[in-house]
């Protein structure tokens, strides 16, 4: 079967998948613009490269949602079985999760980490749905999207908001919400549940600098818990076998952290020992954040070691280090993550001032002075305090000069 011929019947999975389960939450009109959307927005298939979300880590881009259409990578369709339940419901999940961005640009602006998390949610959602209705086995497990850990943690705030608004019989109401209608609607109804610092978590979790997102839904659940309870003792049941209750269940370490949080001393007796659970659940959770961090740091590190050791290189090299290491910089210093914060904190383990550093070689680069450095220098044995040193004594002898032969180097 050709790629084409197997990316349009998977297509047209993914867009009845998304009517099956939208058509009881939306209106007429609403899955009208949706189907309109379907006919002016195809799926198409292009070679997308790899890219790196993780410094030093490759990762594969599955499918991009653009203005006029969604791209799916072609290698993705031409490995794939369609006969093949877990290989179809990859590439399905994909699509999905990018008709809903395009879905929910119709009426709202992107919502960074939190649009990312319920649109994978919401392909899990349809998947399953679909799968329920038309399987009579009980016995078959849920389909879950399997993303980054950057996305895991923050799809673990909006599973713990989920379970949530399950028990006020509002979730999937919600997740057709937030995707499919008004997000001013679902943030107010969020705001009547949850209170009105659920308005400040909204603007955080969906803006860039997002890193406190889970500290703060934390404090809101905990607090929603004393304040009105929460039933936990269906937490732990058995999700291994697909059921309307769990069309989109996977474990919450933000919930877990929450009910911990909020003390054993707000749930019932017969709670005690799901509670106890939790308990457990939440000392993993810290755990493998604890692990995630040092990984990074190490994987970071090792990075930093490899590709800017000035050992046993050329002058060319050396220089061509340098220039490498002052534009990574540059461009970390001007992100938000947390990769990017790694980087910066590993960069001045071996130059304290990286900053200085940067704007020093810049100014000496301008003024065609940069070569100067390395004069009478042992490359065998250079360091970066060596050549911090050199360029304040090129600095110091210009500054003692005529300003206008050394353009840009006065600070």
């Amino acid at each position: 079967m050709k790629n084409e011929e197997k990316l349009s019947i998977i297509t047209k999975l993914a867009k009845t998948y998304i009517i099956l389960f939208l058509k009881d939450y939306v209106s007429s009109e609403q899955l009208s613009n949706i189907e309109n959307l379907f006919k002016n927005c195809p799926v198409v298939l292009e070679d997308l490269n790899s890219k790196y979300n993780e410094i030093d880590r490759n990762a594969t881009i599955g499918g991009i949602a653009q203005e006029d259409k969604i791209i799916i990578n072609t290698s993705d369709i031409e490995k794939i079985n369609i006969n093949n339940e877990i290989e179809l419901n990859k590439v399905l999940g994909t699509i999905i999760h990018e008709y809903a961005h395009k879905i929910k640009a119709l009426n709202s602006t992107y919502g960074e980490m939190f649009e990312e998390s319920f649109a994978s949610i919401f392909a899990e959602i349809c998947i399953n749905n679909a799968r329920l209705i038309s399987n009579d086995k009980n016995n078959i497990e849920p389909f879950e999207m399997l993303n980054s850990v950057n996305y895991q943690k923050y799809e673990s705030q909006v599973r713990a908001l989920l379970y949530i608004l399950k028990q006020n019989n509002l979730d999937k109401q919600l997740i057709a919400e937030y995707i499919a209608g008004s997000q001013d609607k679902f943030k107010q109804k969020c705001i009547e549940i949850f209170g009105y610092d659920f308005n400040n978590y909204f603007n955080v979790v969906s803006s860039r600098d997002n890193k406190d997102s889970e500290h703060i839904l934390i404090e809101i659940i905990t607090k929603y818990i004393k304040e009105k309870g929460l039933n936990i003792s269906n937490y732990w049941k058995d999700n291994s076998n697909l059921t309307q209750d769990n069309l989109y269940f996977k474990g919450s370490p933000t919930l877990a952290k929450a009910v911990v949080n909020s003390g054993s001393e707000n749930f019932s007796s017969e709670e005690l020992e799901s509670y106890k659970a939790f308990e457990y659940s939440a000392k993993v959770a810290n755990e493998n954040d604890n692990f995630i961090k040092n990984e990074k740091i190490s994987r970071v590190r090792e990075y930093i070691e490899k590709n800017f050791s000035l050992n046993g290189k050329s002058l060319e090299e050396i220089y061509d280090t340098i220039l490498e290491l002052c534009s990574a910089y540059i461009q970390h210093k001007n992100k938000d993550s947390e990769e990017s914060k790694i980087f910066i904190q590993e960069i001045q383990r071996i130059i304290p001032d990286i900053d200085d550093f940067k704007t020093k070689f810049v100014n000496l680069r301008v003024a065609g002075l940069d070569k100067s450095i390395f004069e009478n220098m042992n490359l065998e044995s250079i360091t970066y305090d060596d050549i911090t040193s050199s360029m304040n004594k090129i600095l110091q002898i210009g500054n003692q000069e005529d300003n206008s032969k050394i353009v840009g180097i006065k600070r």
